[in-house]
């Protein structure tokens, strides 16, 4: 669940642009293409944009500013390391290009390596087509490492770029500079305590009966409560409003959260004085209150991926246990895995939410974001109307419903495709067709679909975040 402002369309023109046959090269056109190309960027038209980075891509002659456009296209479209190349080609040709330091910040933080994002992100400020993308990776970077002082220096640093384009500063960052006042001097997400590894008992959601997996945590001192394990939520933690409210927590801001579901819960922000977790505890731990559909009637949480990547995990269902060991010792978690049982070992990406690369039914390999909490799968309706339901008998295709954190959906849903995840081949999935404009517009990147908990329990999950890993242990 990711809070989210407005997000304007891309305007019929620019299908037109995209999608015309390509003119002969000319030094204007080559121009030309890059302006189409940055306005492309700003629209959920990835697969557009990544088209014309293709036709721009074969001038051996292209400057540095229309590579770094480039490599953005390519890095939406989900080609890391292909994007990762071009920016190191743009910066050897201008070292301060921002938008290959925009581009290298964002790689940076896809591998769970945010000092290395501020410290390229801080660059990418001074763009003129993506100053607004580059403040937000760069406020989001900082507010991870969670140094209070360093994020109150960005902030004025980005309201000043802001104020010059005679814009209003981001709702999120208006939102999280008010949950800093009398915070001077500390660090959000403040670790204390030492371990080897932790080990959680895994709870089976409400009366043990849900495929979605919850562990107890303890709040400011008092009572554990349940919360999801939630890899496709960017956020830390998110809490359900009767627990704010039996934790006499005053929530600040506004905003609204989109996901599955036919509406848009509100959402509010906080700040827990403690969040522990075994042996560990976490001090000064922002968080959203949120009225989503299921979390009604009920004091529990979700913790997201923020929280997650702090450490390398191991979700075992079978035997109703979470073990998070620390993040700078991936050793530990590599002597627990029985290599001869390894199912698949493939890249996993911090795109906010976790991400992997998956073949669904013999289609292109894509991203799709990996979600522990969701008991089905989704694909997105045009890569299923350009790559799937050309070769489907169309009975196969039916209705049904899924529910998310925005409540009841009524889709398209076909029983039964396969889907390949490095080497594992799951034969028989169910699929629901949902449109994933929404969710790929916030993080700027284009997945092709979500991966649910069904291709995940029968295995021992393995999160390895130091190295990028999915290891999936039969």
């Amino acid at each position: 669940m990711k809070v989210t402002k407005a997000i304007s369309l891309a305007l019929a023109s620019l299908w037109l642009l995209a999608l015309a046959p390509a003119p002969a090269r000319t030094g204007p056109a080559a121009a030309d293409d890059a302006a189409s190309l940055a306005a492309l960027l700003s629209t959920p038209l990835f697969r557009e944009a990544d088209r014309l980075a293709a036709k721009l891509l074969a001038d051996p002659a292209l400057e540095a500013p229309a590579l770094a456009l480039c490599g953005l296209a390519v890095l939406r479209a989900g080609r890391i390391g292909e994007a990762e190349t071009i920016f190191h080609r743009a910066v050897a040709l201008a070292p301060d290009c921002p938008e290959a330091h925009l581009g290298l910040g964002r790689i940076a933080r896809i591998r769970n390596d945010e000092d290395a994002a501020v410290a390229h992100l801080r660059r990418a400020v001074p763009s003129v087509p993506f100053f607004e993308d580059a403040c937000r990776h760069l406020w989001r970077a900082a507010w991870t490492r969670g140094e209070v002082a360093e994020l109150e220096a960005i902030r004025a640093l980005v309201e000043g770029r802001f104020r010059e384009r005679s814009l209003p500063l981001h709702t999120s960052i208006e939102n999280g500079a008010a949950l800093l006042r009398g915070l001077s001097g500390r660090k959000l997400f403040a670790m204390e305590g030492s371990f080897e590894k932790i080990t959680v008992p895994l709870l089976g959601g409400e009366n043990g009966r849900s495929r979605i997996r919850m562990i107890p945590l303890r709040l400011n001192g008092g009572a554990e409560y349940p919360v999801d394990i939630d890899s496709a939520s960017a956020d830390f933690l998110t809490i359900s409003p009767l627990l704010a409210e039996e934790l006499k927590l005053v929530p600040v801001g506004y905003s609204t959260a989109t996901g599955v579901g036919t509406s848009a819960p509100q959402v509010r922000f906080a700040v827990l004085d403690k969040v522990e977790l075994g042996p560990v505890a976490f001090r000064n731990v922002p968080v959203m209150v949120s009225d989503l559909h299921t979390f009604r009637g009920l004091k529990k949480g979700l913790l997201g991926t923020a929280l997650l990547k702090r450490f390398n995990v191991t979700i075992d269902a079978a035997a109703q246990a979470m073990v998070l060991y620390p993040l700078d010792r991936p050793e530990r978690l590599a002597a627990a895995i029985a290599r001869d049982a390894v199912a698949a070992d493939v890249p996993l990406y911090c795109y906010d939410a976790t991400t992997v690369e998956a073949v669904l039914d013999g289609a292109l390999p894509a991203l799709y974001i990996l979600d522990t909490a969701a008991a089905t799968n989704l694909v997105d309706k045009r890569f299923f109307e350009d790559h799937i339901k050309p070769k489907l008998d169309p009975a196969r295709i039916v209705r049904g419903g899924i529910q998310g954190a925005g409540g009841p959906q009524s889709v398209n849903r076909v029983e039964g495709l396969p889907v390949r995840l490095g080497p594992l081949l799951y034969p028989s999935q169910q699929f629901n067709e949902f449109s994933m404009e929404t969710l790929n517009m916030i993080p700027g990147r284009y997945t092709a679909g979500l991966l649910g908990n069904p291709l995940l329990w029968p295995y021992r999950v393995h999160m390895d975040f130091r190295n990028g890993r999915l290891i999936l242990e039969k």
